[in-house]
């Protein structure tokens, strides 16, 4: 029987396939607001590109690149600290610095040439899974548009897995009540390294639905090359699974990676140092997979 979707800021829409109807429109909507508040809003992290032009300086301007310690390279001033600043704070710090000393009436504009410090991972049952960069504050909404909205198969439940500490925790999200009934709390914030599973329409409770074992996947999520979801062949083990990612990138914590498992509704976590693994040949630290298998590889500190 045909259901009308009621979101506020929207007319009622017909149907289960309302995200089909609305997606375009809303999508554009959320680009434009994140395009026009992104930059001011944004806190700058490790790994994201900076482009800064020093007006008629041309040795001073370029894309930087920010480094693991929160730090650009300025010719003239040396490392400059720039994480958990805005773009604008950035603007006014160089202006300061540089006319402090070098240039007289310094002209500086920074902007984010590439957006690589924040990211959340979608996966399961959307137009277009994969990582996403958090540029400005973000809600389920926003970033479930950005993936392409659900597939024809998606259920009506969101799992999403959140590291607090050395802690996951789950969070289930009812889009159901965030949909038809218009209730925005379901309209969660979503937060720097948030794992987004859309499950598929079928019987069962989100968390069995999340680790469905006739799924003959398993996913891989962090700081590898291709993160994402790859098929399972007999055999397979957290190594195979890093490698067919694409092996870690420069930025891994190779010895903090988690394998997170579902045995009979109870999550099991297990602490890997992949690290050993690949660099001294420890095999006994490697673990075989099981179908969907979830493998985090966090970001290393240093």
């Amino acid at each position: 029987m045909p259901i009308n979707i009621r979101i506020p800021g929207y007319l009622p829409v017909s149907g289960r396939g309302f995200f089909k109807s609305i997606a375009s429109a809303a999508l554009i909507v959320v680009i434009a607001v994140t395009n026009l508040h992104a930059q001011g809003e944004y806190l700058i992290g490790p790994s994201d590109v900076l482009h800064i032009d020093v007006f008629g300086e041309k040795d001073l301007s370029g894309d930087f690149t920010v480094s693991q310690d929160g730090t650009i390279k300025n010719i003239l001033l040396g490392d400059v600290r720039v994480e958990g600043d805005t773009t604008s704070q950035v603007e006014e710090l160089l202006t300061d610095r540089l006319g402090r000393d070098y240039l007289v009436d310094p002209r500086v504009s920074v902007s984010i040439q590439e957006y690589r410090s924040h990211k959340v991972y979608v996966l399961g049952e959307v137009e277009k899974p994969g990582t996403y960069a958090l540029t400005t504050e973000s809600r389920l909404l926003d970033i479930l548009l950005k993936a392409g909205g659900p597939t024809a198969s998606a259920g009506d439940n969101v799992s999403i897995l959140r590291r607090k500490g050395g802690a996951l925790t789950h969070i289930q999200v009812d889009i159901t009540k965030l949909f038809v009934d218009g209730d925005l709390s379901q309209n969660i914030l979503i937060k720097d390294g948030d794992i987004i599973y859309v499950s598929r329409e079928e019987k069962g409770n989100i968390t069995s639905r999340f680790y469905e074992k006739r799924l003959n996947v398993f996913y891989v999520v962090g700081e590898v090359k291709s993160p994402g979801a790859y098929e399972l062949h007999e055999g397979y083990t957290v190594l195979n699974a890093i490698l067919k990612a694409g092996g870690f990138t420069d930025y891994a914590k190779e010895n903090g990676v988690m394998l997170v498992r579902y045995l009979d509704g109870k999550k099991e976590v297990y602490h890997l140092k992949m690290g050993d693994v690949m660099s001294k040949g420890d095999m006994t630290i490697d673990m075989h997979l099981q179908a969907s298998d979830l493998i985090i590889v966090p970001e290393s500190l240093f």
